[in-house]
């Protein structure tokens, strides 16, 4: 196996971590396994009965329910995995430090332990939505970080030839307004703010209900022990829900004066199709989301698709970079 074969596997295998660590969150079992890094005090979880009536007496607060502590688990575990490979990857780059630079790998690997640290805080901060959001940012990143180093170990990805239709400022700029608009998306989430809004496109039959914006953009404030299922009021969590939506559209609107320019050129075309696809993917599974109550499903789906629209990006920050 080459370097680059398993940078990209990297890639895929960070893209499964995020889409079931959204499935984990969605299925309201980030409270799973109540304590870190075991589960209810073992390396799996509790299956037995007799496991159970032990793990309820010593974790009175949260009793068992298996149904979700085999979900965290199982992300914990896939989370470990990446971490193994982020090493493997680093002291391969170490090993051949006179060919080629380590730096990134190096990024990387303290990318992933940091959001090891912050996937233990979300545990035992009981889902607190400022680390719940950091969480899924830092997992965006070490993604991104891990396309970009796939990219610069594979010889046949190089930049564009001809200037003129795309300019990277052009790309930095969709770049810069998807990241924010997925981080709206995880607040939306960390505060179970999806289903704030009934109905689209109006929010609750109005099309400007009563919404607390500052309450809703409060990230620091503290109101109680637990923060699962949310702990705002209904006006900011349909603040919350609103500033996603209108945030879609400033993110549409941009995206599609970037695609015409991307499909305007031979060479970035196949990248400004595969834009146009997931965009259009994205838009649908967000109305289908508030439409119908929140579809596991479909949900889960949304996440991966912000996850492809950043890797797609990615890609083009890389191809219209400066060689």
């Amino acid at each position: 196996m080459k370097y680059r074969h398993l940078a990209w596997i990297a890639v895929g295998f960070t893209l499964c971590v995020i889409v079931f660590g959204g499935f984990v969150r969605l299925s309201d079992a980030g409270l799973g396994c109540p304590d870190w890094p075991g589960c209810y005090g073992h390396l799996a979880w509790p299956n037995e009965a007799h496991e159970i009536a032990k793990a309820n007496e010593t974790f009175t607060e949260r009793a068992v329910e298996v149904d979700k502590a085999w979900k965290e688990m199982v992300h914990r575990y896939l989370a470990k995995t990446l971490g193994a490979i982020a090493v493997i990857l680093f002291l391969w780059a170490f090993m051949r430090r006179h060919l080629e630079s380590y730096t990134l790998p190096l990024i990387i690997l303290i990318a992933v332990i940091l959001q090891g640290l912050l996937g233990m805080l979300t545990v035992t901060w009981k889902l607190h939505p400022s680390i719940v959001m950091s969480h899924l940012i830092g997992g965006l990143t070490v993604l991104s970080l891990f396309v970009w180093l796939a990219c610069s170990r594979s010889s046949g990805i190089t930049p564009y030839r001809y200037a003129g239709h795309v300019k990277q400022w052009m790309v930095v700029i969709g770049t810069c307004l998807l990241v924010m608009q997925i981080a709206l998306g995880g607040w939306t989430s960390a505060n179970y703010a999806a289903l704030a809004c009934v109905g689209f496109p109006e929010c609750n039959g109005v099309w400007w209900p009563e919404m607390d914006f500052v309450q809703a953009l409060d990230i620091f404030k503290k109101y109680g022990p637990n923060y699962e299922f949310g702990v705002k009021d209904g006006p900011a969590r349909m603040a919350i829900q609103m500033m996603h939506r209108m945030g879609a559209v400033i993110v549409t609107v941009y995206f599609g004066w970037l695609i015409f320019k991307l499909t305007r050129n031979r060479e970035l075309m196949p990248l400004g199709l595969s834009l146009l696809v997931l965009l259009v993917a994205q838009i649908a599974l967000g109305i289908i989301n508030v439409t119908y109550s929140l579809p596991l499903v479909v949900a889960t789906m949304h996440n991966g698709v912000a996850a492809l629209l950043l890797v797609n990006m990615v890609l083009l920050l890389y191809k219209t970079r400066k060689s």
